[in-house]
């Protein structure tokens, strides 16, 4: 499981640093052609982060799920996952709305254009082209940085559940275990 929380630290690190070089105006496209690998590597974080939580919270309510999957990662990893899923759904509805007016880069009939299902919204000049290309990432980056996230939350947790309890964790397993040995 340590080796899939280095992936999910890994996934969600480079996510940021390809999002965040969008804002430079780099194309991490072009700059870093193996950047969509991220998209299906969340698999390889997901999977077992969903094993895990599964076997936490088996018999959990809803109400009590994060808490209960993630009771014993710090209260900054929780909180990162509550900025970034509220950062990602800002981030996808402008990306998109605003700086993609609604469309996507494309190459149509050999010239670049932004589109939307076939229907040309306007022509980009070559800038403009990489620039919505870089868009895209922005997009897709916001989103798999809340999954590397939430998946290295969840390991994280499980990983400390599994190793016994930590001194000064926040979780309610060490605070039972505290009061059994006082009493």
């Amino acid at each position: 499981m340590r080796t899939v929380l280095f992936i999910a630290v890994f996934g969600l690190i480079a996510s940021a640093l390809a999002h965040f070089s969008t804002f430079l105006g780099v194309n991490p496209q072009r700059a870093v052609p193996w950047v969509w690998m991220l998209h299906f590597l969340i698999f390889v974080v997901w999977i077992p982060a969903i094993a895990s939580v599964r076997k936490t919270c088996s018999g959990c309510s809803r109400r009590d799920f994060w808490k209960t999957a993630t009771r014993d990662a710090p209260r900054w990893m929780k909180a990162m996952c509550a900025v970034l899923f509220a950062y990602a759904f800002f981030n996808f509805f402008f990306t998109i709305f605003v700086l993609n007016e609604g469309g996507g880069p494309h190459e149509i009939d050999g010239k670049k254009v932004l589109s939307n299902h076939g229907r040309i919204i306007r022509a980009l000049t070559d800038e403009e082209y990489e620039l919505h290309q870089a868009y895209v990432v922005r997009t897709f980056s916001g989103h798999w940085m809340v999954f590397y996230a939430i998946g290295m939350t969840v390991l994280y947790s499980g990983t400390r559940r599994n190793s016994g309890p930590q001194e000064g964790t926040d979780s309610p397993m060490a605070s039972e275990g505290k009061a059994s040995e006082a009493g």
